[in-house]
């Protein structure tokens, strides 16, 4: 799993990459839903599973993926975002329950602010409320067929 120090020597090449090469098993880059608070909570439930059920790793949101160059890129999240409310969901929605640990990091472009989600491995399977999971597979949440 990367540090936050190895994520953000990644985030320092988006002049002139797209996030999504750097994405890969243990690391993805969201883009901040400014349409309702909700979707990003949703996005920190199946990505918390995810992780979890494929060895751990760490969502940055704030980043645009599929574009180059900073200004482009780096749009950050919100400031004063309530963390506690985000874990409390977190912890809320996943069985058992993933408690995810968030990082504030300073950046000069968007916002100035990215939120960086880590979730460790898991050696116990994590589902949903609902009795559904996910599991990364490279760069991709797939579900868990359990009939198989």
């Amino acid at each position: 799993m990367k540090t936050i120090q190895e994520i953000m020597l990644l985030i320092s090449h988006l002049d002139t990459h797209i996030a999504d090469d750097f994405e890969g098993q243990d690391l993805d880059f969201k883009q901040w839903s400014t349409r309702a608070l909700e979707d990003n909570v949703n996005k920190m439930i199946q990505y918390a599973v995810c992780m979890a059920n494929g060895g751990g790793g760490s969502v940055v949101f704030g980043i645009a993926d599929k574009v180059v160059g900073y200004r482009n890129t780096i749009l950050g999240v919100p400031l004063h975002l309530d963390i506690a409310a985000f874990k409390k969901k977190v912890l809320e929605e996943t069985i058992p329950s993933i408690e995810p640990e968030f990082n504030h990091v300073k950046v000069r472009y968007g916002t100035g602010e990215l939120l960086i989600m880590t979730v460790q491995a898991s050696e116990t399977v994590h589902t949903f409320t609902d009795g559904r999971a996910v599991v990364r597979k490279e760069k991709e949440c797939l579900p868990i067929d359990f009939a198989d």
